[in-house]
């Protein structure tokens, strides 16, 4: 009397699998996240070291008027 329907064990182990395939995608993309991350923070790292080796802005030439006006 206590037997499972057939129907109902296959729905179970589909959404087992289900669970588990989101379980594994879940876990990647967090993976991704991290290393988006880690790759983010050493792009900063070295824009940083480029900008503290350009100086100031104000070290930069701005165009004048005349040249913005022409373009």
């Amino acid at each position: 009397m206590d037997t499972v329907p057939v129907d109902t064990k296959r729905r179970a182990d589909g959404d087992r699998r289900l669970a588990e395939h989101m379980a594994a995608a879940a876990q990647s993309l967090r993976e991704e996240r991290d290393r988006l991350a880690r790759r983010l923070a050493d792009l900063e790292r070295e824009l940083a070291n480029l900008a503290s080796r350009l100086g100031p802005p104000e070290a930069f030439a701005q165009p004048s008027s005349h040249a913005l006006r022409r373009a």
